[in-house]
């Protein structure tokens, strides 16, 4: 099944109003955020940890081309480097220990923070850095992107979390955090005047958490339609995939656990992630059931996604889980837990399945009749598919601006 290319005509509005500091470590959401607001002439200043200036002539010559493919993961077009502050130091310190950026990550935020109270402008921060870009901000409007769901909503989950204690994840595992990081990143929603999440589930969370309502805003994620895309293939075994961090907190070990009772003829399970020293008792323990990828450039992704008959990622707490939107853009269903914030997108039986979250029978039911079942399942790929075409990254875009226009700073 072949895709045609999609044609995003949206026009760009250029808008006046409030100015914005953006920041926030890694190539988050693809920069979306910033590259929104620049789009819209709203952005100040994006702060982050590394940005690659690839837009910048004498850069580019410099940097052989193999290097610069690789850099491509920290650039966007959309996004001028003129108009990015990187921090070496930050990266340098956390690029040493995997946990480290828990104990550097004020040194983001307070950048950010200060820059926003001298220039006047609103500072939206991805959780983790928000507590000292907030306190650094002074009387600035506070906007928060919550990565994840409430820390005490994943805390719950994980520990009460009975299969497989035995098998480690380490500083992955929200139950391993220093109480005093725990406690501060559980607060800094307090601290915004608007929250911006991308799922029912995480609002969910928020609120159970002692956030207003009114002070979340709920806009999913997008997805590059023209790269995640079908592909045409005959499949001879059943392929499950699995892609994400090698954690506990994905429901990983319950995929493994459900796959091994299972033990289905002609079948594979393939997993995509990171491998470390943190996750290696996953693989000790089922590296016989299943093929451990590691992780993967944007190219090999896709083709695992294309070749895959179901994604499966039955998470315990999850805020989104923006690899089912791509695998459903490669025309792939997706197997999800009510826990798993993509669940929004699920159609149940015509696009994918929802499942309880920890719950090895729904899982073990499903996974049994979609091997049983792949010409239905082979049917459900152009809803997949269909279903990812309503959220392209500019749908995104769109309503971030949107809401930051309609945000009345309650000071």
């Amino acid at each position: 099944m072949a895709a045609p290319r999609i044609a995003l005509d949206v026009p760009q509005v250029k808008t006046r109003g409030k100015r914005w500091i953006v920041v926030g470590a890694g190539a988050r959401d693809e920069y979306q955020v910033p590259a929104a607001l620049h789009e819209a002439d709203l952005l100040e200043r994006f702060f982050t940890d590394f940005y690659a200036p690839l837009d910048r002539v004498a850069f580019g010559r410099l940097i052989p081309s193999a290097l610069q493919k690789r850099l491509q993961r920290r650039f966007a077009p959309e996004l001028p480097s003129s108009e990015v502050e990187t921090s070496l130091d930050y990266l340098l310190r956390t690029r040493r220990n995997t946990s480290a950026w828990m104990r550097y990550s004020h040194l983001l935020g307070e950048r950010a923070g200060q820059a926003a109270r001298k220039s006047g402008c609103g500072i939206i921060a991805y959780s983790h850095v928000a507590t000292s870009a907030f306190g650094n901000a002074g009387e600035a409007p506070k906007v928060l992107l919550q990565i994840q769901p409430h820390p005490v909503s994943v805390r719950a989950a994980l520990a009460s979390d009975t299969l497989r204690p035995d098998v480690n994840d380490g500083a992955f595992n929200e139950l391993a955090w220093p109480q005093q990081a725990f406690e501060m990143y559980a607060r800094e929603p307090l601290l915004a005047d608007l929250c911006v999440v991308a799922s029912t589930y995480t609002r969910k969370t928020l609120v159970e958490n002692g956030v207003e309502p009114e002070r979340i805003r709920v806009i999913p994620y997008g997805v590059d339609l023209n790269f995640f895309h079908p592909a045409q293939g005959a499949k001879s075994k059943f392929r499950v995939l699995f892609a994400g961090q090698i954690a506990r907190q994905k429901g990983l070990h319950y995929l493994l656990e459900t796959w091994q009772r299972l033990n289905l003829p002609n079948s594979e399970l393939r997993i995509v992630g990171k491998l470390s020293i943190e996750n290696r008792s996953f693989v000790r323990e089922y590296g016989s059931q299943a093929v451990f990828l590691g992780a993967l450039n944007r190219e090999h992704l896709r083709l695992e996604y294309q070749q895959a008959d179901l994604l499966c990622l039955p998470s315990l707490s999850d805020g989104f889980g923006h690899v089912v939107l791509e695998a459903m853009a490669c025309g792939t269903p997706a197997l999800v837990s009510e826990n798993c914030g993509t669940s929004d997108l699920i159609s149940q039986g015509k696009n994918g399945f929802v499942i309880p979250a920890a719950d090895l029978d729904a899982l073990s039911d499903k996974l049994e009749w979609a091997a049983h079942h792949r010409d239905e399942l082979a049917a459900m790929r152009f809803a997949a598919r269909n279903t990812s075409e309503r959220y392209p990254w500019r749908r995104f875009r769109g309503a971030l601006v949107e809401a930051l226009q309609s945000f009345r700073d309650p000071r």
